[in-house]
């Protein structure tokens, strides 16, 4: 079954920056979905394989994604809707613990997002190969709102309904724009590739019972 045409115009030619947003998280959300789904196959993968896998998967629902595009550096995921000049760009780390996920949010914000009109909104994307994502996850939300909260002018953080314990909303004044614009805002998502070795061997079958004889007059 195809794509909706409504839908379809919402990716090349929304209404309004929101209705772009909302309708790119909502489908980002359900591939993002596909991706742990076949955690199997990207347990070991690089960023560069899962953002390419990602962009394809957006260029399938009639996004104009694209991946490393130059966007005052190359940009991981570069997702825009070209007739209305609106854009969203996503930084994407493995967790390599908060510093290394810390060093993609200062490279989204810094080198690439504009924070002007209809290019206000940008996603961070963990992708966590490891168990227990959520905790993880967690840990990078508490070092940016304790740690850092003086690196991100006026920094706000919020629960992200969507997808909860797995994504967060923040947003703060981005230094190249200034206090008087709108606060850029970053979605932090979580994405779950971990899978757990199974051990053919682990599981031996038991030996049967032998059935106890009955005892004459019992």
């Amino acid at each position: 079954m195809g794509i909706p045409l409504l839908s379809v115009l919402k990716h090349i030619s929304p209404a309004s920056y929101e209705e772009f947003i909302d309708a790119l998280y909502t489908d980002l959300d359900a591939l993002i979905g596909s991706l742990e789904a076949d955690a199997k196959d990207f347990a070991e993968a690089g960023e560069d394989v899962l953002n390419r896998e990602l962009v394809r998967l957006l260029n399938a629902r009639y996004y104009c994604a694209s991946h490393d595009n130059d966007e005052g550096g190359h940009v991981d995921i570069h997702v825009k809707a070209p007739l209305k000049g609106f854009s969203w760009l996503g930084e994407a780390k493995l967790d390599n613990g908060p510093a290394y996920i810390l060093s993609g949010l200062n490279q989204l914000v810094t080198r690439y997002a504009r924070g002007t009109p209809g290019n206000n909104a940008g996603g961070l994307l963990v992708y966590f190969q490891k168990d227990r994502c959520s905790d993880r996850f967690q840990e990078w939300r508490t070092e940016l709102e304790q740690d850092h909260k003086d690196s991100f002018e006026d920094l706000e953080v919020a629960d992200c309904s969507r997808r909860p314990g797995l994504a967060f909303e923040s947003k703060f004044v981005l230094n190249r724009i200034g206090s008087l614009a709108p606060k850029y805002q970053v979605r932090h998502i979580a994405v779950s590739l971990f899978r757990a070795a199974v051990d053919d061997n682990t599981y031996e079958k038991q030996p049967k019972r032998a059935k106890r004889s009955r005892k004459k007059g019992s």
